[in-house]
């Protein structure tokens, strides 16, 4: 039996970190991605879609969309889709028509499993019931083969209404733990205990400049009892990448424009480009970051620009200097303070003794 391990699709995420043209763009494109994943599970006789949770993006989706999604769903079968809600979405509402395909687990208010052929089990419990009392009280016959079906975070703050304490999953015949809430997949499956392991299924699409990388689902294989094959496939339309460029040799704004069109030549045009300045400058090199970003915009669908680079001096030459220069050089070294704020102090001053604009 093949099914497919996915979450955090996000449909109708407002995506505030993008300008409205693009902003609608990607919206039809996270929409679209899921049609694909669908369409691909039907094609390829996957049984089973696990949908690891905020498949919508909080109450911001319309009931025309939510209907398009579960068209969507119902549109695959006899691919059967189970679904946990999680944190940035809620359960359907009473108006919601779902799809006969479509499975959910808010049925008593803890976990809830469905069989399915070849032995195996699938179990999930909906975010806004996780507690350790449910966790404590989950019991999975050995015989069979458990998935579980979760959304929330094994290593993260142990206070946070979301956190999972790891213990508490172990030794419970669960064979494989299908999470979401992470946006970055696991590469390889982690181990959950002896017999079971754990991944994350990361996003569907990158929606945001901290999701860099590679997004999409895993499929897995299960015969007899055990998992034989696990891929991770992209449909996604875009990437979004980091490309970051060290201006230490660079004199000039155009140095830095020509070390950034150099670094970004191997980038598609179709991906969302994080251009990270970093290194050292000299005083009086120019680093205009508005008009590097106005320059390079139409090589990527969009790009965003950082500057971690840092200013290069050494106090020694300014030791006989008379200028404003040296003496706040000299006045700012007579403090006691930590090396990384000195750095900053002095860059900044720098920067607005030579009349340059300064970015805060």
């Amino acid at each position: 039996m093949k099914f497919i391990h996915t979450g955090d699709i996000h449909i109708g995420s407002a995506l505030r970190n993008l300008p409205p043209d693009k902003t609608a763009v990607r919206k039809a494109e996270i929409l679209d991605g899921f049609r694909r994943l669908c369409a691909y599970a039907k094609e390829s006789g996957v049984f089973a879609v696990l949908i690891a949770g905020d498949l919508f993006d909080e109450n911001k989706v319309s009931r025309e969309v939510k209907r398009e999604v579960f068209s969507i769903i119902s549109s695959a079968k006899p691919v059967c889709f189970f679904y946990v809600s999680g944190n940035h979405d809620d359960e359907f509402d009473s108006a919601d028509e779902l799809p006969e395909n479509l499975y959910t687990f808010d049925k008593t208010h803890g976990f809830y499993g469905y069989d399915l052929p070849e032995n195996i089990t699938v179990t999930g419990i909906d975010t806004k019931n996780l507690s350790a009392q449910a966790l404590s009280a989950l019991r999975l016959p050995q015989e069979r083969f458990h998935i579980l079906l979760m959304h929330g975070d094994l290593h993260g703050d142990t206070n946070s209404k979301e956190y999972i304490p790891l213990a508490l999953l172990q030794n419970k015949n669960v064979d494989y733990l299908a999470l979401g809430h992470i946006h970055k997949p696991t590469a390889d499956s982690l181990r959950l205990d002896a017999r079971g392991k754990y991944r994350y299924c990361g996003c569907l699409e990158g929606r945001g400049f901290d999701e860099i990388g590679p997004r999409g689902f895993f499929l897995v294989t299960v015969e007899r009892n055990c998992i034989t094959e696990e891929k991770f496939l992209t449909f996604a339309t875009r990437q979004t990448v980091e490309v970051r460029v060290d201006i230490s040799a660079c004199k000039s704004y155009y140095d830095i424009e020509n070390a950034c069109i150099s670094a970004m030549e191997k980038v598609s045009e179709k991906n969302l480009v994080k251009l990270v300045l970093c290194g050292r400058y000299e005083t009086g090199v120019k680093k205009d970051v508005s008009l590097l970003c106005a320059r390079l915009c139409a090589r990527c669908f969009f790009l965003k620009v950082e500057d971690e680079s840092k200013l290069y001096f050494n106090p020694k030459d300014y030791e006989r200097d008379l200028t404003e220069r040296g003496e706040f050089v000299r006045e700012v070294g007579r403090y006691a303070m930590d090396e990384t704020l000195r750095e900053e102090i002095l860059a900044v001053g720098l920067q607005a003794l030579n009349g340059e604009e300064i970015d805060l």
